[in-house]
């Protein structure tokens, strides 16, 4: 999805947008504006993501499943509803999503210019809309 121009608006729908895969198990369908990015995460089933941390403040909820996250070192086990603020430069990491695999919805300021160049898959429905 091309990003929209400088003042303009965009609607989106998050099935019509190709997936970014940053790694295996772990799918993101960004959409960004001037000031913020917006992406649904869908992690498969046990999927691990190391420890890392981005210059870019992040928020988020889950929507589906379940998940284990681990934020400036407090681990807590998070459920549709739970939302977290990571700031930035704080590592964090998925100890591992749950057996049903978890939809999950993040902001994240400034916008991610690193996944720009990341490959893209064709869009599906794969786990949205979340059951």
């Amino acid at each position: 999805m091309p990003e929209p121009e400088n003042g303009a608006h965009e609607f989106a729908t998050v099935t019509d947008i190709e997936p970014l895969a940053l790694m295996e198990g772990l799918r993101v369908r960004p959409v960004s504006g001037e000031r913020i990015t917006l992406a649904v995460f869908e992690l498969d089933p046990g999927t691990v993501m190391p420890e890392h941390s981005h210059p870019n403040e992040q928020v988020g909820v889950v929507v589906r499943g379940e998940f284990t996250f681990r934020i400036g070192g407090e681990t807590r086990l998070r459920k549709p509803g739970d939302m977290w603020v990571i700031p930035a430069g704080v590592p964090h990491n998925v100890e591992r999503a749950g057996k049903a695999g978890c939809t999950i919805v993040e902001s994240f300021s400034p916008p991610r210019d690193d996944w720009a160049d990341k490959p893209r898959t064709p869009p599906s429905a794969d786990q949205w809309p979340p059951v």
